[in-house]
């Protein structure tokens, strides 16, 4: 699955609409976590059993280790859509993200994010900074295959 687009909704005592054309995929549930940015990362069921396999590339045994699985594991919320294709979401995770009525849903490929509508409005520059910027390092890199194909192999 890869989920793509953004969705404007209101937040309704706590819920939030999934975008239509993705409920089917939240049939068996959701899984809510913080993102690294200040949203709301909300996946698939199956989805999340990949993501928490990352839990597994850290060493329990370093604190490192622990703390990157209590930030994932210690805040992660399972949750059900309601009838109206819609899901409560954590009054933790709404203050976490700063949602006030006015929210994005944004497909972030792997999952979807809900964003603060005027949080998700103040990055769309930099977001099209980023996106020109990793397209011509990605050129760079071809153009370099290209030119090198021995040592572009070796790297």
């Amino acid at each position: 699955m890869s989920f793509r687009g953004n969705f404007e909704y209101q937040l309704d005592r706590g819920r939030v609409a999934i975008p239509p054309r993705y409920r089917e995929d939240f049939n068996a549930g959701a899984v809510m976590i913080p993102g690294v940015e200040r949203c709301i990362e909300v996946w698939t069921l199956e989805g999340f059993e990949s993501y928490e396999a990352l839990l597994d590339e850290v060493p329990i045994e370093l604190a490192d280790g622990r703390m990157f699985r209590r930030a994932v594991s210690g805040y992660t919320f399972d949750v059900q859509k309601d009838a109206q294709g819609r899901l409560l979401i954590p009054p933790r995770l709404i203050e976490y993200a700063g949602l006030a009525k006015d929210v994005v849903v944004v497909g972030a490929r792997e999952c979807l994010e809900i964003w603060d509508g005027a949080a998700w409005e103040a990055q769309l520059d930099a977001l099209a900074a980023t996106r020109s910027e990793v397209l011509g390092e990605i050129g760079l890199r071809k153009q370099q295959a290209r030119n090198h194909p021995v040592a572009a192999q070796g790297s």
